[in-house]
């Protein structure tokens, strides 16, 4: 199988140098790894299995996707991963991890987030950029649930961890 992928990733790889492209930027469905920004010759490209991420029951939450095989270019520079989306009574949450190249937390955007009604929308520009905060500086997903927006911290330490648990099991990081 290690043989399977590395021959893919050295064809797919040379291909994609040969035809002289900047670097593929690849998106998958549901949670997986997105790509990688090249500012150098392109990087082979690795196919490789499905995580299953864990939910905890108590809090509620059941992902919206199954993650799909994420595909990722391995290069020097920053690696985005999207996380799992997960859904709660007032809308989805779903985060964008960016790892620097020394496997650590860069930056964290995310992608969904409640807002179907005035209040959910006023509560998560409130709560998103406290938990963006919090989980840089702890540098995982373990961050402190924000009185008032319960089922939007859920959600994101969720989401933000299955981005983590991708991110580790392609060898981008090792935060836990």
């Amino acid at each position: 199988m290690a043989s399977l992928v590395l021959s893919l990733a050295t064809t797919v790889g040379l291909t994609t140098w040969m035809a002289g492209n900047a670097g593929p930027v690849l998106a998958s469905s549901g949670g997986g790894v997105v790509g990688a920004s090249a500012t150098t010759a392109p990087a082979p490209v690795t196919v490789v299995p499905p995580v299953q991420t864990t939910v905890q029951a108590q809090q509620g939450l059941v992902p919206e996707v199954t993650p799909t095989a994420p595909t990722t270019t391995a290069t020097a520079t920053n690696t985005v991963v999207n996380g799992d989306a997960f859904r709660n009574r007032f809308g989805s949450v779903q985060v964008q991890a960016t790892f620097s190249p020394d496997g650590s937390l860069a930056d964290v955007t995310v992608l969904q987030a409640p807002s179907g009604d005035r209040r959910s929308a006023q509560i998560s520009n409130v709560a998103i950029p406290r938990l963006n905060n919090e989980a840089l500086t702890a540098q995982s997903a373990h961050v402190d649930t924000i009185s008032g927006a319960t089922y939007t911290s859920r959600g994101y330490e969720s989401s933000l961890q299955s981005a983590i648990d991708i991110a580790r099991a392609n060898a981008i990081t090792n935060i836990g």
